[in-house]
């Protein structure tokens, strides 16, 4: 009884987590260009936005999510 009790309470936390998180929408708010990247990190009030823009374009890239320019 117990260990069912805690692997819902595990399940719920997990769930809690996964909502909490930002959405896509909001993440991919600057599409495919570097420069709208740029200009968005800063607005929100990011720091190493050129490495975290690189970094994030050369993931969606590689997932094929935006085309390699």
């Amino acid at each position: 009884m117990y260990r069912c009790l805690a692997c819902l309470t595990a399940l719920a936390a997990i769930t809690c987590i996964e909502l909490s998180s930002p959405t896509p929408a909001r993440a991919d708010a600057w599409g495919c260009s570097y420069e709208k990247c740029l200009a968005y990190c800063a607005k929100v009030g990011g720091q190493r936005c050129s490495t975290y823009c690189t970094k994030k374009l050369q993931e969606k890239q590689a997932s094929k999510a935006c085309p390699v320019s």
